[in-house]
């Protein structure tokens, strides 16, 4: 079941929870994690829809995931966030879709157009997850998490990801793709059951920050106009470039927060995966998120 927050666009879809979570370092099945607690005062809450989108066709996005709770039901009822898988077996989402989650009680789906049907993609369990370090006491920065599934997932090639340090596909006035299952209509609930995206230009970092003072330019990017957006629903989905002479999508963004969805003057806000700030303190003293940093190379 998935529950819309209209007055902000954090853009996860936690069931009935849909409070964001905040804790900062969560490892690993079968463990609990810290139960999940209100955004701070001050902090968007997420969630997200493709708004002004068209429909992907079928194995268009392979590297696209769903994320799952574990329970009877159709899995266009269970999905709650958006993900994209990095390599065989790790999937990049927002830290605000797994803190205060249980590994053990979420599964991943991987290479699905339409959710409902079961016969595409390949569904695996979760084995553990790290959320970035600074993430609990960062309000919307540093929105970043890393999944290992139980199994990699075989047969389909991973998303790249940029050079840390470089911000030559950021650059404002190009064109980005977002991708999800979220909200489609600003002024109703309707979750469509079939993968969505949109084109969307980037913005400079002065004018995401006209719109969020708060915004930090450090680990942040932010793209969007009026019509054109992510929404509920749509959080932890990648946002991607395909270059001129390359094949395949470079994922330059993590779908994170935002006011509204598809609004004049408040665009989505992304978290920036080619920030160097970003992947250089993204869990220090953890072992699972070294692991992450040498097995990505980050």
């Amino acid at each position: 079941m998935r529950i819309s927050q209209k007055s902000s666009r954090r853009r996860n879809l936690k069931g009935l929870l849909a409070a964001t979570g905040t804790v900062a370092l969560i490892a690993a099945c079968p463990a609990t994690a810290t139960a999940a607690s209100p955004a701070p005062v001050g902090q968007q809450q997420k969630i997200h829809p493709i708004i002004g989108g068209k429909e992907v066709p079928v194995d268009g996005l392979p590297f696209m995931a769903a994320l799952l709770h574990k329970g009877k039901g159709s899995a266009s009822d269970r999905q709650f966030c958006g993900g994209s898988l990095i390599d065989p077996e790790t999937i990049l989402t927002a830290a605000h879709c797994v803190a205060g989650e249980t590994a053990s009680k979420m599964e991943v789906v991987v290479g699905r157009t339409v959710l409902s049907n079961d016969r595409q993609g390949q569904v695996r369990n979760v084995d553990e997850f790290v959320v970035h370090a600074r993430y609990a006491d960062s309000g919307n920065d540093y929105d970043v998490a890393l999944i290992t599934l139980d199994n990699p997932v075989e047969g389909i090639t991973p998303v790249k990801l940029p050079t840390p340090g470089t911000d030559a596909l950021i650059r404002p006035g190009a064109l980005a793709t977002v991708a999800g299952w979220g909200n489609t209509d600003t002024s109703m609930d309707h979750f469509p059951d079939r993968l969505r995206q949109v084109d969307v230009p980037i913005l400079s970092h002065p004018e995401c920050k006209t719109s969020y003072p708060d915004y930090n330019e450090q680990v942040n990017v932010c793209a969007g106009v009026e019509g054109k957006d992510s929404c509920q629903g749509d959080s932890g989905g990648p946002l991607f470039r395909t270059v001129p002479g390359r094949q395949d999508p470079i994922q330059i963004g993590i779908v994170s927060y935002g006011d509204g969805c598809g609004e004049r003057g408040a665009p989505g806000v992304y978290t920036s995966t080619s920030s160097a700030e970003l992947w250089d303190t993204f869990a220090p003293d953890s072992a699972a998120g070294k692991k992450f940093q040498h097995k990505l190379g980050r």
